[in-house]
């Protein structure tokens, strides 16, 4: 499996692992290490961008990108879900996981997140994980799996710390399936943070990212 690699700068004691979006590759968000490192931050972390795989999505057509699962429709994602694709890609993620822990880091010091399908890849694997991370991070995505989830997440992953994200001008995924997942992590008593982004759409702000940064400051110090 490929990826783009930013490794710590001083002595590695974390990993962050960020998954992109449709159509997009691991290389589009490497400006996110690229700016804590422009503010010498964070240089005990290492920071792991995934590729997806190429593959066709219903939605666009039955084109072929890289993906990390179909998407049939966006008004109503919970109505056709391609479970098993999202489900290959939280195995995925759990191989680059897997990677880091046979380095030697704890998995209270991985922090998994992603933007729009990386959100959703991400939130699902750290409600179901049978490991508890040092957070998970969802910028402007959403949970799947709506009717199972309640029973799917790992008890010990309550107090496992999530950040949420999501701008109230999406015209993708709406912000209401923000608002859902915050209602969602209230509900099943995990520990989360939730951040709204008026006027944002469909993309990351400075803001943001800078929340994000005081974050990973707060979970791996």
């Amino acid at each position: 499996m490929s990826a783009v690699r930013v490794p710590a700068l001083a002595e590695h004691t974390a990993t962050v692992i960020f998954m992109h979006g449709l159509g997009d590759s691991g290389s589009g968000w490497k400006f996110l290490a690229d700016e804590y490192r422009s503010r010498k931050v964070l240089d005990h972390v290492a920071f792991v961008f995934p590729n997806a795989p190429r593959q066709k999505v219903t939605l666009n057509f039955g084109l072929e990108m890289p993906s990390w699962f179909d998407i049939i429709a966006l008004n109503k994602v919970e109505a056709q879900e391609d479970r098993s694709g999202m489900m290959e890609s939280v195995d995925r993620l759990k191989a680059f996981i897997k990677e880091e822990m046979d380095k030697g880091i704890s998995p209270d010091r991985i922090v998994i997140g992603g933007f729009s399908q990386g959100c959703t890849i991400s939130l699902l694997t750290g409600l179901i994980s049978d490991v508890k991370f040092g957070g998970v991070i969802g910028l402007s995505g959403f949970v799947p799996m709506r009717s199972q989830i309640g029973q799917m997440h790992a008890e010990h992953n309550v107090n496992m710390p999530f950040f949420i994200g999501h701008g109230t001008a999406d015209p993708v995924v709406r912000y209401e399936y923000g608002v859902f997942t915050k209602n969602l992590l209230e509900k099943l008593g995990i520990t989360h943070e939730f951040h709204e982004y008026a006027g944002l759409s469909h993309s990351a702000s400075p803001t943001e990212i800078n929340d994000v940064l005081n974050f990973l400051n707060k979970v791996i110090p």
